[in-house]
């Protein structure tokens, strides 16, 4: 685990685990007042070496003037931005953006990947 200052943002290399023949890793990402959450999540996969998963789900919560907008993508992993969302609004984060990628191992894991998302989700937020 690891927290880089790259002048943009807080990037946070968070835990791994396994699955069966399947990967999880996640990275979260202290975003500054007004940054875009695009950017922060192009940021994080290249941060992270994120590109060649099979998935990448991400949540964020962002503050600012006022307001608060919640983002999740999922990256075809059907259900997994909300999992993270869930997590972020239950921790009242804002302003942090968490990523969960996942290299398919060629096994379905049912409920246990979303138990993992959360999981890993709580533990990035923990040294975040």
């Amino acid at each position: 685990m690891q927290g880089e200052g790259n002048g943009s943002g807080r990037l946070v290399k968070g835990p791994t685990t396994r699955a069966g023949a399947c990967r999880f890793a996640a990275c979260g990402f202290r975003m500054l007042p007004g940054q875009d959450h695009i950017e922060a999540l192009s940021e994080l996969i290249r941060g992270c070496n994120m590109r060649k998963a099979s998935h990448i789900s991400w949540a964020c919560i962002l503050s600012g003037n006022g307001r608060v907008n919640e983002k999740k993508g999922d990256g075809g992993e059907r259900g997994a931005g909300n999992v993270i969302l869930d997590v972020l609004r239950k921790s009242s984060s804002k302003n942090v953006l968490i990523a969960v990628a996942r290299w398919y191992g060629g096994k379905h894991l049912g409920g246990l990947r979303f138990r993992i998302y959360s999981r890993l989700t709580s533990q990035t937020l923990e040294i975040l």
